[in-house]
């Protein structure tokens, strides 16, 4: 890190996502300082989890200006449910590495939910590598559907799809049917399913290269690829259903209500978009999209700047360190 002269309050917002972890330095008027960018964030709760968190929050802070003490520090983490043992370890992590007046942990979709639409009532689907959606009541109340991780969940992310493509290609190159564009997808990029299998199971991060592979899926939908384009036709089904699930949960359906999306996945465009937006006409016509405002780094700086604790059920304070 490099000295930065301090004129005035600094905070520090953080976004740990799967694939990546995001950086910024505002000041007090929420202008951007510095920012920096590095590895995601295993979820912190597994096996090795804390450790290897700390590492990539290193990484990522190594890049930016060193502050002797931040007013205050929002970290959105994905897989952290506050407040829980998740949400403790998260402090914990962070802490160790910055000083600062206040620290504020949630889940990586609270600040997408607040960067996307505010704090107020309505539904935002967040879908990068992995998949979450969150509701906040007309009570105020949040309330949150998937978001568990791939090995079992995550329905109609990046890893998903990705997963799904490889597992295609790997059909194809055992003779089976399947999509001829997705197998020379997988061999242009690995070479052969064995180089494909080790590249897989030998990655530090196993399911960021999985989930890159949605990429070739989408690459292959937009030349014509009927598999393909049912791949990612399934993909927004799953997460228009978790919407409505989200929906049903709060008691938003029925009435009108705002919904929106964060996240990589939908920089697909229209073959991700399009059927996501018809499922949900279907599945819950009183709901009305709302184009983003910004994503979690603008979430986190809602909740840096804002002095009044909101979303208390799903968010972690800790003092001074």
């Amino acid at each position: 890190m490099q000295s930065i002269n301090k004129d005035n309050d600094l905070y520090l917002l953080v976004d740990g996502g799967k694939s990546k972890t995001e950086a910024v330095i505002i000041d007090s008027n929420g202008l951007e300082i510095a920012k920096s960018r590095g590895p995601g964030l295993e979820i912190i709760g597994s096996v090795n989890g804390y450790e290897s968190v700390v590492n990539s929050l290193r990484a990522t802070f190594d890049q930016l200006p060193q502050i002797a003490r931040f007013a205050g520090v929002a970290f959105g983490l994905n897989g952290v449910q506050a407040p829980s043992e998740s949400a403790d370890l998260a402090a914990k992590a962070i802490s160790s590495l910055v000083k600062a007046d206040r620290f504020t942990i949630a889940s990586d979709v609270v600040m997408n939910f607040l960067g996307a639409i505010g704090n107020q009532p309505g539904i935002v689907v967040a879908a990068g590598t992995g998949s979450v959606v969150m509701a906040i009541s007309k009570q105020g109340v949040p309330f949150r559907i998937d978001g568990d991780g791939p090995l079992f969940a995550d329905r109609g992310s990046g890893h998903d799809i990705g997963r799904q493509g490889l597992k295609i290609a790997a059909m194809v190159d055992d003779g089976l049917p399947g999509s001829v564009a997705l197998h020379k997808a997988m061999i242009q990029r690995f070479g052969t399913l064995e180089n494909t299998a080790n590249s897989v199971y030998g990655a530090q991060n196993p399911i960021e290269v999985v989930a890159s592979f949605s990429k070739s899926v989408a690459e292959a939908a937009k030349e014509g690829d009927e598999v393909s384009i049912e791949i990612l036709r399934c993909a927004a089904q799953d997460l228009a259903l978790n919407v409505q699930a989200t929906a049903r949960r709060s008691k938003l359906a029925g009435a009108p209500f705002s919904y929106s999306t964060a996240g990589g996945l939908f920089n697909i465009g229209p073959l991700i978009e399009k059927p996501f937006h018809d499922f949900i006409g279907a599945f819950l016509p009183e709901a009305q999209y709302q184009k983003p405002l910004g994503g979690a780094i603008a979430g986190a700086r809602i909740v840096a700047l804002n002095k009044a604790q909101t979303l208390e059920q799903v968010t972690t304070w800790v003092g001074a360190n």
